[in-house]
């Protein structure tokens, strides 16, 4: 990367993976209008080391910055093993570990992990030459964290430590990494110093936002709603006959349900109705729900489709003939997989979680079920769609296309986001 003028835009954007290995995939569609917003963008993966290989394509004012970061149960080891001392004998973080878990023994232990991985990252990139040299002479940096989790603790160690409060620091907020319910040991560590050190926060969601307001009420004038977004498809052939073709996509995780979606696939069966479902991907608990499915449907009521790549998955919609998209899960932010099936003008059924109902609105593009709904209430939605007229099958896939694009279109979202940060930029 040639040396800066002091009027050039650089935005430093920490990730977990991307890009490389997989996840972080709306960054596909957001780089590509980060790159236009800004001079250079410096990625730094905070999850990667020398063994891995770059899975997606970068603009050609993308840079990468490698610090080698072992995850694997021996790296993380390390991590503690060489953060230790500096953790442990730093009192202001005893007195904040003491503050914050309660003297609970496994977050006291989660927490000094935390501390230790984040220090570790930290030191890496703070030390790194090429860092120095890039960063040296521009002060119109914006420093971006995808997660609120050790990639913002990270940003804001950088803002507090290494650049004294002369840059902007934002992070955005998901799932995991933004209820402290869906986070391991039930909390997130370091959020009151985080969010402190942080010029905006970026819930993906308003009840995201809502959230962090609540429970973080001194920081509200930091929180406002960015959206993440899919890229526009072309409405598809949506069709009940002769089958009703019910389709998921998740990662297979307990957290999604699909045990679930199997009994109400059942319950429908039961009831006479031919009714085909397929899951689309993979993950943990791929051979357990197998074995339940087979054990459990006909053969020829479902097709697991295993692990699929995101453009598989989109051609995969295009050559397939879907009436209704199902999403059961327990938890969620605002869901990827909801985003592209409405982008396809499909309709929606999901359970009433996170940010879903900021996309899907009842009766207009589908239903929304509670968490705890029974597997008949469940199974009545479905039903409704199945034996309604077909104008009115019509309008709820026309209004799920409609909403998407009103809501979740990647395009005109991030092309308002970087306006802002821009602006943000600007500001003194």
């Amino acid at each position: 990367m040639e040396v800066f003028g002091m009027q050039l835009r650089l935005m430093i954007l920490i990730t977990n993976y991307f890009p490389f290995y997989k996840g972080e995939e709306y960054l596909e569609n957001e780089i590509n209008i980060a790159s236009e917003n800004f001079d250079k963008i410096l990625i730094i993966p905070t999850m990667i080391d020398d063994r891995m290989n770059q899975t997606r394509t970068i603009p050609s004012n993308v840079e990468i910055l490698k610090i080698n970061v072992d995850c694997s149960i021996h790296g993380k080891i390390k991590m503690i093993f060489h953060e230790a001392i500096n953790v442990a004998t730093k009192t202001k973080w005893i007195e904040v570990i003491r503050r914050e878990t309660g003297i609970n023994p496994k977050k006291i232990g989660y927490y000094f992990y935390y501390l230790c991985r984040t220090e570790y990252v930290y030191r890496l990139i703070s030390n790194d030459i090429n860092f120095n040299r890039i960063v040296k002479k521009i002060k119109n940096i914006i420093l971006y964290s995808y997660w609120m989790h050790i990639t913002a603790s990270v940003a804001a160690r950088l803002k507090d430590r290494f650049f004294h409060d002369k840059i902007k620091c934002i992070t955005r907020g998901h799932r995991y990494d933004l209820y402290e319910y869906a986070a391991p040991c039930g909390f997130v560590p370091d959020r009151y110093y985080m969010l402190k050190q942080m010029d905006a926060v970026y819930p993906c969601s308003e009840d995201g936002a809502a959230y962090i307001r609540k429970y973080f009420p001194e920081y509200c004038n930091k929180v406002s709603v960015q959206r993440l977004g899919t890229n526009r498809h072309e409405q598809v052939s949506c069709s009940r006959t002769p089958i009703f073709h019910l389709v998921s996509c998740s990662v297979i995780r307990k957290v999604k349900r699909l045990d679930k979606i199997v009994a109400v696939i059942v319950d429908l069966l039961n009831k006479g109705y031919f009714i085909k479902w397929t899951h689309l991907g993979g993950g943990p608990e791929f051979n357990n729900i197998k074995k339940v499915i087979t054990e459990t449907l006909p053969s020829e009521s479902f097709c697991l489709m295993g692990q699929m790549k995101n453009q598989d998955i989109i051609k995969w919609y295009m050559s397939n003939a879907v009436s209704c998209f199902i999403n059961l899960s327990d938890s969620e932010g605002v869901p990827v997989a909801i985003m592209e099936a409405m982008s396809f003008g499909i309709p929606i059924v999901a359970t009433d979680v996170g940010g879903s109902r900021e996309i899907v609105l009842n009766g207009k593009n589908g239903y929304l079920v509670s968490r705890d709904s029974s597997i008949k209430a469940i199974s009545k939605c479905l039903e409704d769609i199945i034996l309604m007229e077909e104008g009115n099958y019509n309008s709820l896939c026309k209004n799920s296309f409609k909403i998407w694009d009103e809501r979740s279109n990647a395009k005109k979202l991030y092309e308002m986001f970087y306006i802002q940060l821009r602006n943000f930029l600007n500001e003194k």
